[in-house]
């Protein structure tokens, strides 16, 4: 047996999010992955992922790990999967990795961005990838309060942990560690910027949420670490759309995993 790393970037939009577990709902990308590789090996192998995006929800960045007992090296896996992959998932790197990787818990930290496109008229192709709002946002007041979200902090206010079992009300820690949390805007994008060890459920789209409502000028820099601070849900943001979201990279110590300079050129794994 042999274990890889596939570097993975994906259109979110028609699928039901990454896990199988949503299958009912619709295709998911870890479905399309494995059948890749089962097309390819003839292996039904459960792939692992570094994150679990949501329906909707791009990549650019995403990282999955895989152990097969084909014949294949990495090359010859990322030609294989791309000839059997949907037009909307590409393997953009694959690497050879050491048996005890794991792409979930192996990482150091995920990245996400947000794009805002500000635009009074509807913009059909900018809007598959962007939430588009209609009024001009003050993106200075959201990067101060996006600035308030870095370090270690309990986040509820902002998700839930992926470890809440309603069935015995069993509620997971909601503490988390963002190393960046940033907004700036270039012409007609505001991107928001997070990058932590890891993310709650929805977490990323309820604090776009609310720093748009600081934007917009209905939330103030200070209100806004009220909510954060209370640690309470039902803050008055309701939650971005996934559309804007994707995970741009997710980070490895350099012993483990180094991908090609040419897979990165989209700006993925970084």
């Amino acid at each position: 047996m042999s274990t890889f790393a596939a570097l993975v970037a994906y259109d979110g939009t028609r699928f039901a999010g990454y896990a199988r577990q949503v299958a009912e709902r619709g295709p998911t990308v870890q479905g399309a992955l494995e059948e890749a590789i089962w097309q390819t090996s003839g292996e039904r192998v459960t792939i692992v992922a570094a994150g679990r995006t949501d329906s909707g929800v791009h990549a650019s960045g995403q990282v999955i790990s895989f152990a097969s007992a084909a014949r294949l090296g990495p090359g010859a896996w990322q030609r294989a999967l791309n000839a059997r992959l949907p037009a909307d998932v590409a393997a953009r790197a694959v690497i050879s990795v050491a048996d005890s990787f794991h792409a979930r818990r192996d990482a150091l930290a995920r990245s996400y961005r947000y794009r805002i496109l500000i635009d009074p008229v509807r913009a059909p192709l900018a809007e598959r990838f962007a939430w588009r709002v209609a009024r001009a946002l003050d993106a200075p007041a959201m990067h101060a309060a996006a600035a308030l979200l870095r370090g270690e902090h309990d986040f509820a206010a902002f998700g839930s942990s992926p470890r809440d079992d309603r069935a015995t009300g069993y509620r997971g820690h909601t503490v988390r560690t963002l190393f960046e949390a940033s907004c700036q805007q270039v012409d007609e994008h505001v991107d928001l910027a997070f990058s932590a060890n890891a993310f709650l459920t929805g977490m990323v789209r309820r604090l776009v949420g609310a720093l748009t409502l600081v934007g917009e000028g209905r939330l103030s820099v200070e209100g806004f670490r009220e909510i954060f601070e209370a640690r309470e849900k039902g803050h008055p943001g309701a939650a971005a759309p996934a559309r804007g979201l994707c995970l741009v990279g997710v980070r490895y110590p350099p012993e483990l995993v180094t991908w090609p300079e040419a897979a990165l050129s989209s700006g993925a794994g970084r």
